[in-house]
């Protein structure tokens, strides 16, 4: 009998641990892809003014409307609805590569100035 229970409580244990493993990443779903869409689609119009503000304190007012609003907001708004509208029209398909993953690449402009020369010479590379 307490090599019975003995057993059950081994495979108890090990079914118990199998159930808790939580190490796989969460995959993106139909909903995922239609919310991420559509948030696109609504909150597109902030990246104008979100561009202009990042280069108000570097590159001054008049450039920051210009170039901030005028061009690099109105493209970034424009592409934002693109990418949205084509996420919401082919959500029920995965079209990356068999996953329901974002289109959208991550920014490549951090606005982050970093001074030349670096302050540290010795390991600047």
């Amino acid at each position: 009998m307490k090599r019975i229970l003995s057993i059950a409580l081994v495979l108890t244990m090990a079914l118990t641990s199998a159930r808790a493993d939580i190490s796989m990443p969460i995959k993106d779903s139909f909903y995922d892809k239609l919310g991420r869409g559509i948030s696109d689609i609504i909150t597109s119009p902030s990246e104008m003014l979100v561009s202009q503000y990042g280069m108000i304190d570097t590159e001054g007012a008049n450039v920051a409307f210009c170039k901030g609003f005028i061009a690099q907001g109105v493209s970034r708004m424009v592409m934002d609805i693109g990418i949205g509208v084509f996420e919401v029209v082919t959500s029920p398909f995965p079209t990356n590569n068999g996953s329901y993953r974002s289109q959208k690449l991550p920014p490549y402009d951090s606005m982050v100035v970093n001074c030349y020369p670096p302050g540290d010479l010795t390991n600047w590379y």
